[in-house]
């Protein structure tokens, strides 16, 4: 019996030698692992900072690079001296503003009771201007030798089928006349760089023999090679 239990100790002993050595062998191993892990984290997360802040700062300079393009193709903008194109035979428009200052007295072109007279430097292009809207209209002119409107009536330019143009109170409009409507004996000259202003009517003399004409309802630049209305 005695010889059973010393065997009995003997086997326990050595089983709890054994599950010591194994209990200290697993907590070396593990403890190893924790310490890999925690440089692995500590060298991985400047990585996702800094891939992160890449992708963040990428979109600013996409859309700066857009903005020169969108820019780049805006239309334009036309001022009426550039678009002589839309003048039949070529040549600036002459588009004097309605609240344009005259540099000549209106006296020196008074030639009736109700209306004033001019004519361009040639003597071409003769105009008249009305205190009121008349059939004549508030402001028209007449040439000697003109050019037809591009969608108006088509004048011959013989003694009664004279180009005119003329303003009245529905707007501005190209025309043919048979009569000196806006002819006066007694019309002196606006010269080049006169600018005659009426009450609410402003004409202007230009280069190449062209007269401008502003009134409340419209305009015109006229010469022997422009009719252009607007």
């Amino acid at each position: 019996m005695t010889i059973a239990r010393k065997s009995v100790v003997l086997v326990a002993t050595v089983c709890g030698l054994a599950l010591g050595g194994c209990a200290s062998g697993d907590s070396d191993t593990s403890a190893a692992p924790d310490t890999t892990r925690v440089p692995a984290e500590t060298t991985t997360s400047p990585a996702r900072t800094n891939t992160e802040s890449s992708v963040v700062a990428e979109p600013p300079t996409r859309l700066e690079a857009e903005s020169p393009q969108e820019s780049a193709v805006a239309p334009p903008t036309r001022t009426p001296e550039e678009a002589a194109d839309l003048v039949p035979g070529g040549g600036a428009i002459l588009q004097p503003s309605g609240d344009e200052p005259g540099n000549v007295d209106p006296v020196t072109f008074r030639t009736g009771s109700d209306k004033y007279n001019f004519t361009s430097p040639t003597g071409n292009i003769h105009c008249g201007i009305w205190d009121a809207d008349g059939p004549e209209g508030r402001v028209g002119c007449q040439a000697v030798d003109g050019r037809n409107h591009f969608d108006g009536p088509q004048c011959s330019n013989a003694e009664n089928d004279k180009v005119a143009v003329r303003v009245t109170a529905a707007g501005s409009e190209s025309m043919c006349t048979t009569q000196g409507i806006y002819v006066d004996a007694n019309a002196p000259i606006l010269e080049f760089g006169q600018v005659l202003s009426v009450e609410d009517v402003v004409c202007r003399s230009g280069p190449d023999d062209i007269i401008g004409c502003t009134a409340p309802t419209g305009g015109f630049t006229f010469s022997r090679d422009i009719n252009y209305t607007y």
